[in-house]
């Protein structure tokens, strides 16, 4: 279970878009094509060869954009190679006859151009009365303190944008350097990362997609495929999954229900790192609950496919044994699948 506020989010997706920092020759390449150099005109732009070898920058949250849109999802859009980004890419490349090397280079960025399309990169968008009002409320770290609220909802408007446009706020920042996200107001004009918004109020996702014939969860390498009856990838989704003391199972199940913004029912017996002499709790739902804005039930018992509140740590952390996915991936999925296909639990890299 994941008990940290919302409000400690802000700060730290922030601080994890810094983690990686190039040096030495790479270093080189980011002075002009770094994280720094990002901004709307600079996303928007043709990338060089060069910008798109580079660990960071604009034309890696480009290429990020374009992997989103084609459900190849690199996870946040943070404008840093990252291990989701390269199995996004290497799986993108092998669908689409490319060599699989994980790397963005030239050829693959054109394939994703002609997947994903031409249009701008980042947006711009105006803020609503709506957007701007909430309602947003700092959620306490505490289990039973967060179980006396009626929603965990967003702490802030800041912290919807982020998640509505799969970002992080060192991303809206750099993509916006004169604006106070502190002191938001209706009509003010932003740049976004142009994908698929992910409406907190409206998760479930209408649209046309291939049906989904079968779910992998790929332990090893923390990722979800969802994949069509001749085995073509609909979703390629990074994921979080058990760890050694609470493992994610082994075998096949499959999905037993569909549930949109669920209350979450704390039960510390089932956690092997939380004291069983703890009282259960009842959460309310929200997309700072701690299985996110939907959960797919398995025909495991106490196994689920979920969101999180924490969209930053998919694929790196460690779940109590279930399937977490970033809200808006989790909201994709369960739009799209339907009980009875099978899930199949497996440790291959």
């Amino acid at each position: 279970m994941q008990q940290l506020s919302r409000t400690f989010i802000v700060a730290s997706l922030a601080i994890a878009s810094l983690a990686v920092i190039p040096t030495g020759a790479a270093a080189a390449t980011s002075d002009r094509s770094g994280f720094g150099a990002i901004s709307a005109e600079a996303v928007n732009a043709e990338p060089t060869a060069d910008d798109l070898a580079a660990d960071g920058g604009p034309a890696v949250l480009r290429a990020q954009i374009l992997l989103d849109r084609a459900n190849f999802s690199p996870g946040v859009l943070s404008g840093r190679t990252s291990s989701n980004m390269r199995h996004a890419l290497f799986f993108f490349q092998q669908e689409h006859g490319l060599p699989a090397t994980g790397d963005l280079d030239a050829a693959t960025y054109d394939a994703l151009v002609a997947r994903g399309g031409r249009d701008d990169a980042v947006v711009r968008i105006t803020l609503s009365a709506r957007d701007v009002r909430g309602p947003y409320r700092w959620i306490p770290v505490g289990v039973y303190d967060q179980a006396e609220f009626e929603c965990l909802c967003y702490a802030s408007a800041l912290e919807m944008l982020n998640e509505r446009y799969h970002t992080i706020t060192a991303v809206l920042t750099k993509l916006n350097p004169s604006i106070y996200f502190g002191d938001l107001a209706p009509g003010m004009e932003l740049w976004v990362p142009n994908v698929t918004p992910f409406n907190v109020r409206e998760p479930y996702r209408e649209g046309r997609t291939r049906a989904i014939a079968k779910i992998i969860v790929n332990k090893r390498g923390r990722y979800l495929q969802a994949l069509a009856s001749d085995g073509s990838i609909v979703f390629h989704f990074p994921t979080t999954v058990g760890s050694v003391a609470d493992p994610s199972p082994n075998g096949t199940y499959s999905v037993a229900a569909i549930q949109w913004r669920p209350v979450f029912r704390y039960s510390p017996g089932l956690y092997s790192d939380v004291p069983d002499w703890r009282q259960n709790a009842k959460l309310p739902p929200g997309p700072n609950s701690p299985v996110g804005i939907v959960w797919i039930a398995t025909s495991r018992d106490h196994v689920g496919i979920h969101g999180t509140p924490l969209p930053h740590t998919i694929g790196l952390a460690s779940s109590h044994g279930c399937v977490r996915l970033t809200n808006w991936n989790a909201a994709q999925l369960a739009s799209a699948v339907r009980p009875g296909v099978p899930i199949a639990f497996v440790s291959r890299g």
